[in-house]
C-alpha cells in the first residue's frame, strides 16, 4: 500500500474531509514512530549481519541509520582479517562495567572482549582492536519515514494497524467518535495480524523478544 492509498482510506473514514491531508500524513508518521518504540517488534524490521570494517586502533562502530535496538538472540561478532572463519563473540556490557574491567576507551589494545552501546549511533569496542577485522551485528532498524508517497514495510505488512492507528489519532483530533471507533476496530484487526506474524516467527525458530530495550 502506498502512502497515497493510506491517506485515501483515512479520508474515506472521515467522510472525505479534503483539508486533512497534512494531519493524516503527520498521524501516519506518528503511528510508525510509536510502533517502532514498541516492546515487541516484527521480524521484518531485523537487519542481519550488518558489517563494518574495523582498522586498528579504531574502536567505534557506526550503528545503522534509524537503529532501534539489538536482537538479544544474535551476538555481536568480530572477525579478524587474518582469521575470518573464527568469529569472536562479543557480549554487550554497560560502560562502567567495561571500564572497570578493561580500562577506559583507547587505553589498551587487544582482541575486543566486550562492546558498549554508547547511544543510538555508536557502538564501542573494548579493548580497542589491535588488528584489522570486521564487526557484524543483527538489529532492528526503523523503516523510512512516510515523508513522500512510498510504501514502507509498515504499509506493506501491517497496513490495517498503521492506517487504523493513524485514523484514530486524526478522528480524535476532529472529535469524530464514529470514525474513531471504525479506525480503532481496524487497528485491533491489524494488531492481531501483526502479533500473529511475530508468533509465527517464534514458532519458525526465531526467539520472540518482548520488553527488551537494549
Amino acid at each position: 500500500m502506498m502512502r497515497s492509498e493510506a491517506i485515501t482510506i483515512i479520508k474515506r473514514g472521515l467522510g472525505f474531509r479534503q483539508t486533512q491531508d497534512a494531519a493524516i500524513v503527520a498521524a501516519l508518521k506518528q503511528a510508525q514512530r510509536d510502533a517502532e518504540l514498541g516492546q515487541t517488534l516484527p521480524d521484518w524490521l531485523l537487519v542481519f549481519n550488518q558489517s563494518q570494517p574495523m582498522i586498528s586502533p579504531l574502536s567505534t562502530y557506526t550503528l545503522p541509520e534509524r537503529f532501534i535496538r539489538f536482537h538479544e538472540q544474535y551476538p555481536v561478532r568480530y572477525m579478524l582479517a587474518s582469521d575470518p572463519g573464527t568469529p569472536i563473540l562479543i557480549p554487550k556490557w554497560n560502560y562502567l562495567e567495561a571500564v572497570n574491567v578493561y580500562g577506559a576507551r583507547g587505553v589498551d589494545l587487544g582482541p575486543p572482549q566486550v562492546c558498549v552501546q554508547m547511544n543510538k549511533t555508536e557502538l564501542l569496542l573494548i579493548p580497542s582492536p589491535d588488528a584489522a577485522g570486521t564487526l557484524s551485528i543483527t538489529c532492528y532498524v526503523g523503516e523510512p519515514v512516510l515523508d513522500s508517497d512510498i510504501e514502507n514495510k509498515w504499509l506493506k505488512y501491517a497496513p490495517n494497524y498503521l492506517v487504523g492507528m493513524a485514523g484514530v489519532h486524526v478522528a480524535g483530533d476532529l472529535r469524530d467518535r464514529g470514525a474513531a471507533e471504525k479506525f480503532n476496530t481496524m487497528a485491533r484487526i491489524g494488531q492481531k495480524a501483526l502479533l500473529g506474524d511475530i508468533v509465527e516467527d517464534e514458532l519458525a525458530g526465531r526467539a520472540l523478544i518482548m520488553g527488551r530495550n537494549s
